[in-house]
């Protein structure tokens, strides 16, 4: 899924890359809840439960604007005490450099990374909230420059993914169900294949 609407959106900001990790707008507020009244139906809210939302630096935006750029560990959990598991987080976890470093390769690699941790968790369902631009490349959805070849996630769009079974990099394809509920048309393809659309992940 992608977060809902920032105050860096050109919708609302002109100049919005320029805002240092910024907050939702109240139109952003307000798709939140109406997705998490979408999941009424899946039972209690998961803080209700008494379970943690997992903070992933690897989950971050492929971009190194300030509006992309987040802050330090201990200012997040001030904003969100309780109920975020910030032990992935480590002081300077901001800094685009190394694993976090946005060159085509890096993000592919970090992708990468992340859908392994994902598909090697427990839980047999997992919702991400990431953001607009690298959800593309943890779909494997980029070309050889990195460029996207789907259409934009819009503001708590979701998207549904199953785990191609075998595949070493954890590569993911859309469910039929969830291609249909955003109206893809069947030529677009769901797997990055190397032929079709740039090269394989390789980590």
């Amino acid at each position: 899924m992608r977060h809902g609407q920032g105050w860096h959106s050109e919708a609302v900001s002109p100049n919005g890359h320029q805002i240092h990790d910024p907050w939702l707008t109240p139109t952003g507020e307000q798709q939140c809840r109406e997705r998490c009244e979408n999941f009424r139906r899946h039972g209690q809210p998961v803080v209700k439960r008494g379970k943690k939302i997992v903070a992933l630096p690897i989950a971050e935006e492929a971009s190194d604007a300030p509006c992309d750029t987040g802050s330090e560990v201990d200012i997040l959990q001030a904003d969100f005490p309780d109920v975020v598991d910030f032990d992935n987080v480590k002081y300077g976890w901001w800094h685009h450099d190394q694993e976090l470093a946005i060159d085509p390769p890096s993000l592919n690699a970090r992708a990468a990374k992340l859908r392994r941790f994902i598909r090697d968790r427990p839980e047999k369902e997992v919702v991400l909230v990431s953001h607009g631009f690298f959800n593309h490349y943890l779909t494997g959805d980029v070309n050889d420059e990195g460029e996207q070849t789907t259409p934009w996630w819009g503001e708590t769009e979701l998207r549904t993914f199953s785990f191609v079974e075998g595949d070493e990099r954890a590569m993911i394809r859309e469910t039929d169900e969830s291609m249909l509920r955003r109206g893809a048309k069947e030529e677009v393809p769901r797997l990055n294949r190397p032929k079709e659309r740039g090269k394989s992940i390789s980590v």
